[in-house]
């Protein structure tokens, strides 16, 4: 069995997580992040780790895991990032943002 290259496994969640159309349009009308919120909540799961999905409004997801620290007196760590995106508009030449692919130098 090959084994996968860390480096590997992160550009292929990267592009996992990229074809999932999170667009905000600021309106309302975009799809929300609940598919990627359930996405990464299964890349968390996996590793053996528990993983809630909040929804501030339906679709509008957010994933919460915890891991505890070894000195329980010791104030948290907040890791912090978000889901959704900015919709991408073609830029003529440019590949497609929702299309990711590698490229090397």
């Amino acid at each position: 069995m090959t084994e996968v290259r860390p480096e590997d496994e992160v550009v292929r969640i990267c592009q996992e997580l990229i074809r999932i159309d999170t667009s905000n349009y600021g309106d309302g009308t975009g799809p929300g992040e609940r598919a990627a919120a359930e996405y990464a909540a299964g890349l968390i799961t996996d590793v053996g780790l528990d993983a809630e999905i909040f929804e501030s409004a339906p679709g509008r997801a957010n994933v919460v895991t915890r891991i505890a620290g070894e000195d329980p007196s010791a104030s948290a760590l907040v890791v912090h990032g978000h889901l959704d995106v900015v919709p991408a508009f073609g830029i003529s030449g440019q590949s497609i943002p929702s299309e990711p692919n590698s490229r090397t130098a």
